[in-house]
């Protein structure tokens, strides 16, 4: 698989559906962890290229500007950055016509050509996962097709330190938490700084989804806020782990389990 290092990553690893995703969503945590190390490692799985150039709205998704963001924001915040290669889906095609007519499609079901993406999706984060000091998966809030696909893809691995994070900037709702537990962890005003320069990398999401960058990081500067808790001064971030996890730190090696 494109992108795929030598060596698997020991460290954190956050499971990128998208460029933007996990910079946008914990990249406060990110940037203290690459600070105070292990380095961490972003895998934007849905970073491959498209059959053509994307048009109309789904020009918004064109690889190669979003691989250059990626790789921006990522560069700015230390952290390692493997890009997989399929596809995105606003962008997938099956016999010359794409999988999902319009962007509401892509907050629906699955469209049935996408079924074996999940196992292959699963095989190619595998090796990633397996000497991870912790697993960092999108809830899939919202609802995106390729989102559900990175959590069901990697739900069933098990892995000893899964932690979810809420994607940004999609509304969490309830069912998006079922069994599992949230923790906050405070931000330090560097990282905080940090995180908001990297996320004004992905100028042409900033754009598409806010106007522009200053939106966006009045959005994200707020959700740290709020996650810091009423009457608390500073920022922090709100990330969810399965009931009966323990609080323990995430320096610790955790094996990925092998299921059937």
């Amino acid at each position: 698989m494109s992108g795929t290092p030598a060596t698997a990553p020991y460290g954190p690893v956050v499971l990128s559906p998208h460029a933007d995703d996990a910079v946008w969503s914990l990249g406060g945590r990110l940037a203290r962890w690459a600070a105070e190390g292990p380095r961490p490692t972003v895998v934007t799985v849905f970073a491959g290229p498209a059959a053509g150039k994307p048009e109309s709205w789904r020009s918004a998704a064109d690889p190669a500007v979003r691989r250059a963001e990626d790789r921006a924001a990522c560069a700015e915040l230390g952290v390692r950055h493997v890009p997989l290669g399929f596809t995105d889906a606003a962008l997938r095609t099956a016999s010359g016509a794409y999988l999902y007519a319009s962007p509401r499609r892509l907050f629906g079901p699955w469209h049935p050509a996408d079924l074996p993406l999940l196992e292959e999706v699963r095989a190619a984060l595998l090796p990633l996962c397996a000497g991870a000091s912790s697993v960092h998966v999108p809830l899939a809030a919202g609802r995106h097709v390729d989102h559900r696909l990175v959590r069901g893809a990697v739900e069933p691995l098990s892995p000893a330190r899964t932690v979810f994070y809420e994607d940004f900037p999609y509304r969490l709702r309830e069912r998006d938490h079922t069994n599992l537990r949230p923790r906050t962890e405070r931000l330090p005003s560097e990282a905080v700084d940090r995180w908001l320069t990297a996320a004004g990398h992905y100028s042409s999401q900033a754009s598409a989804h806010f106007g522009g960058a200053a939106a966006l990081r009045e959005a994200l500067f707020a959700r740290a806020r709020a996650h810091g808790g009423p009457g608390r001064p500073g920022h922090a971030d709100r990330h969810w782990v399965p009931v009966g996890q323990d609080d323990r730190g995430e320096a610790r090696p955790a094996p990925v389990e092998r299921g059937p």
